[in-house]
């Protein structure tokens, strides 16, 4: 199905308050609650989500879906196509990238995004197919070179004390390994604290700081919302989010 333009969700197909084993909902689905909590649908990491500490996107791979310079075209794909092979060997699980995006970075066609409906299975000096949900807007050609990433919320993982992907919102409740859910990103939250919290003042994510938690915010803070208590270091502040 290719991509559409909708408004916010009303009624969910998984409850708030569970986790599941199978994908019921597009990945970054925003749902909010009555009083105006934003909750985004997401596929958990390999271990278990911890109530109340932050969560980042999967880390970036510069090897296999942003080599320097980006991705090569094997074959030049006209206006309308969706079927794009690279010219650059990876190493990639089959349909890693599915609902993720494709970005062309070097012209023709640079500026131009992508949302990916699957990708083939490669091993080193193999080539990758991938196949887009929507058609080229603009032809590309063997001199076009394009990056590739996993959907923000696909195979989330706890944030490291120095981020390496983005931050994508709190878990809210214990969600199983490898399970769907929803994490918070919006309103009043519970988050682990580091650092001494002033109500009103702006918190975020900060480069060297502690796994999984917020701190008051200095320049080059990735923003996360501000607190609506004092906060205590190593304990879980009340803080309203940002993150949507």
């Amino acid at each position: 199905m290719q991509t559409q333009l909708a408004g916010p969700l009303q009624v969910t197909g998984q409850d708030l308050r569970k986790d599941s084993t199978t994908q019921q909902l597009p990945l970054g689905t925003y749902a909010e609650t009555i009083d105006g909590r934003g909750f985004r649908y997401f596929k958990n990491g390999g271990t278990a989500t911890i109530a109340g500490q932050v969560y980042q996107s999967a880390p970036l791979d510069a090897t296999n879906d942003q080599p320097t310079g980006g991705l090569g075209v094997n074959t030049a794909v006209a206006i309308g196509g969706t079927t794009v092979v690279t010219s650059t060997s990876t190493t990639w699980a089959v349909n890693q990238f599915a609902e993720g995006y494709l970005s062309v970075n070097v012209t023709p066609g640079q500026g131009y995004l992508y949302r990916i409906k699957s990708n083939t299975a490669t091993v080193a000096a193999t080539l990758g197919s991938i196949e887009l949900e929507d058609p080229l807007l603009i032809a590309l050609t063997t001199a076009s070179k394009f990056i590739i990433v996993k959907h923000p919320y696909d195979e989330v993982v706890v944030e490291p004390g120095t981020p390496t992907g983005v931050i994508v919102g709190v878990a809210p409740r214990v969600i199983a390994a490898d399970g769907f859910g929803w994490l918070q990103t919006k309103g009043a939250c519970s988050v682990l604290f580091t650092g001494t919290g002033v109500a009103g003042k702006v918190v975020g994510s900060l480069a060297g700081g502690t796994s999984g938690s917020m701190a008051p915010a200095i320049a080059a803070t990735n923003i996360g919302g501000e607190h609506m208590a004092t906060g205590i270091t190593t304990e879980y502040a009340l803080i309203y989010l940002r993150i949507d």
